[in-house]
């Protein structure tokens, strides 16, 4: 996996490729995308981060063949890892743009729903396999999808777990614009352009103000959310369906 960035205006583009897998993200891969979001967000010139998968796919979501070789200290890791992503998301000064196309998988997904805009394509596919693996949900999705979906459709999506559309995705709420993959680009310049005629800091105190009104329950989210993932990671259910997908890899 590489994660590339990019100025792009007054915007800058953070990218990451693993194509082969889907961008499906190991820790190494989300450390090195929470600091190029840190180091965008720190610099005055920026006004706005938007965040993609190289080529067709957003991202798979956490890397099975690392979570496979992990013990529970480096699954541990792994969960703050996706919880420092969206911790460095919601500091940032200026709004973060996810850049959704095709599968947006677990993690992924509820790290794109800490995201500030949301510019998803007609094929975007949402999923939240957790529940069939044994695991739980991070990235504070347990109350940012009920925020971002509304709460009857986010219990659908976390408890069932079941792959929904765009169609489905925009009905709820998900995204801020659906399109064609080939505007995407456009549509990235478009917000790029709207965010460098606003007020840099008057944007980042309302964004801190918008955040601000989850008072502890952000926090509080994510320590459950890591409670449960580090607890179940050695229950049977998890153990068995890791070693189905370790035998389907083979």
């Amino acid at each position: 996996m590489t994660v590339t960035t990019e100025s792009r205006g007054a915007a800058r583009m953070i990218v990451w490729d693993r194509q082969a897998r889907r961008n499906a993200w190991d820790l190494e891969t989300m450390t090195a995308i929470a600091d190029a979001i840190e180091a965008a967000a720190a610099d005055a010139d920026v006004r706005c981060v938007a965040l993609r998968g190289a080529g067709e796919h957003f991202s798979a979501g956490d890397d099975l063949q690392s979570a496979i070789e992990a013990d529970s200290a480096a699954w541990a890791a792994t969960i703050e890892g996706f919880q420092r992503m969206t911790r460095v998301v919601l500091a940032a000064p200026v709004p973060v743009i996810a850049v959704v196309d095709g599968v947006c998988v677990g993690g992924a997904l509820e790290f794109a729903a800490s995201c500030d805009l949301r510019l998803c394509t007609d094929r975007m596919r949402l999923l939240t396999p957790e529940i069939g693996i044994g695991l739980v949900a991070s990235n504070a999705g347990t109350i940012l999808l009920p925020e971002v979906l509304g709460e009857t459709a986010a219990r659908e999506l976390l408890l069932g777990g079941e792959e929904r559309d765009a169609a489905w995705a925009l009905e709820h709420g998900f995204p801020t614009e659906v399109v064609a993959s080939s505007h995407l680009d456009a549509r990235i310049d478009h917000w790029t352009d709207v965010f460098a005629r606003r007020s840099r800091a008057a944007v980042a105190a309302t964004k801190s103000m918008l955040n601000e009104r989850f008072g502890v329950l952000l926090e509080e989210a994510m320590a459950r959310e890591t409670y449960h993932c580090v607890r179940l990671f050695d229950e049977p259910d998890a153990r068995a369906a890791l070693a189905a997908f370790a035998q389907r890899s083979r």
